[in-house]
């Protein structure tokens, strides 16, 4: 998706006057709003609040098509999807979504951390329920066992940051790092985690492996700002640096070639790598 690169606006100073340091995920009435006003990123010259807004909105919007036509969604850059690769999409905008949801809500909708990770979490359980009822994880070879791990996972996860477990912080910081883990195979070796999902090499086609990669891309910036937030890193910071990955990433996607191999129109990645950049500067620095 094309999208405007955020114009300069006035540099806003906000300063930190907590008396006393706050877990990042302590599910406490005021913990997101504290959160939100402590504001320690803000280098060059975007408003944080402001780009979060629009920027987040942009990838929200993203994210939402890729979950809700991920057999569509790809068209707009010129690569058309197959069965394989639509099921990949689906799951990568489910990933973007949760990563939208839970900064948005911390940021914005003045929730708790806690909470806000289970609530995006959401998405990702519903798409992994559609994908194993309505037949498509059977039809290209997914280890149907392997899904219904991966679901109790994440609706476990869900569940103990929505009911205020004691342990949630916990939980977080493992289901980050399995998400990590996961998702770092997916961006660098793709046709393993596919075979790792039970799908064989022969049955892989490009455009699965490259919406694969996508979809690692997603989720370890995803998983990246959990594990920031379960440290007790404040929220924007944790946004930048996730962002800060993100931006690599893509670099990597232009510098590899996989853009020009399936005849990626490459142009319409350059919006999103300056948009990126712009607002892991903003946030993390």
């Amino acid at each position: 998706m094309n999208i405007k690169v955020f114009s300069s606006l006035v540099l806003v100073l906000f300063d930190s006057t907590a008396n006393s340091a706050t877990p990042a995920l302590v599910p406490k009435k005021n913990i997101a709003t504290k959160q939100a006003l402590s504001i320690r990123g803000g280098a060059g010259p975007l408003d944080p609040a402001l780009t979060a807004k629009v920027f987040l909105g942009a990838c929200g919007t993203q994210g939402a098509y890729d979950y809700l036509a991920p057999n569509k969604s790809f068209e707009l850059y010129g690569v058309k999807a197959d069965e394989m690769s639509t099921v990949c999409t689906g799951v990568g905008g489910g990933l973007l979504l949760g990563w939208v949801v839970t900064a948005y809500g911390i940021l914005f909708a003045d929730m708790a951390p806690l909470k806000a990770i289970g609530v995006g979490l959401l998405p990702l359980i519903v798409g992994n329920l559609r994908t194993i009822l309505n037949g498509d994880a059977k039809a290209i070879g997914c280890s149907i066992p392997g899904q219904v791990i991966n679901l109790a996972v994440c609706a476990f996860t869900a569940y103990a940051c929505l009911s205020d477990q004691a342990d949630a912080n916990t939980v977080v910081k493992v289901f980050a790092a399995y998400v990590g883990l996961a998702n770092t195979q997916c961006r660098l070796a793709p046709n393993d985690a596919l075979k790792t999902w039970g799908i064989e090499e022969s049955k892989q086609s490009r455009v699965a492996i490259f919406t694969t990669k996508i979809m690692g891309h997603h989720g370890f910036q995803y998983s990246t700002f959990m594990w920031a937030l379960a440290n007790d890193i404040d929220a924007y910071k944790a946004l930048g640096y996730s962002l800060i990955y993100s931006f690599l990433s893509f670099v990597m996607f232009v510098a590899s070639g996989d853009f020009g191999e399936l005849g990626f129109d490459i142009r319409l990645a350059y919006p999103w790598i300056v948009s990126v950049f712009a607002a892991a500067i903003t946030f993390a620095f």
